[in-house]
């Protein structure tokens, strides 16, 4: 079992960019990933996010009724970058490639594919 890690953000806490946001990041973890199986998926938002539950719009948009979900808040330290949704994926892959995309770029510049440019 493997546990890959993305981030992505949005710009406005509406439930449209979440879900849009949401679907773009998961789409991207399982192309850059040979994903068999699901087991879970851990979503945290950042406490300015109260719009829309990103594991129900990944739920929706795949179809993952049958897979555990679950969204909590992040902890807030001092400087923490608002607007960021994280996952979590737990799953039977021969890959362990990272995701982040747009400002959550900045969290894991060591994670971010040369061929990704900085927004």
């Amino acid at each position: 079992m493997k546990a890959i890690r993305g981030a992505t953000s949005i710009e406005a806490d509406c439930p449209e960019e979440i879900r849009d946001s949401v679907i773009e990041l998961m789409e991207e973890i399982f192309r850059r990933n040979e994903i068999t199986e699901l087991h879970s998926v851990i979503f945290t938002v950042t406490n300015d996010i109260t719009s829309y539950n990103p594991a129900t719009a990944f739920r929706k948009a795949f179809n993952q009724s049958d897979v555990a979900l679950l969204c909590l808040y992040e902890a807030s330290f001092g400087g923490s970058t608002n607007g960021i949704i994280r996952v979590l994926v737990h799953c039977e892959s021969k890959t362990k490639n990272f995701v982040y995309l747009r400002r959550a770029k900045n969290l894991r510049p060591d994670q971010v594919l040369k061929e990704d440019s900085f927004i």
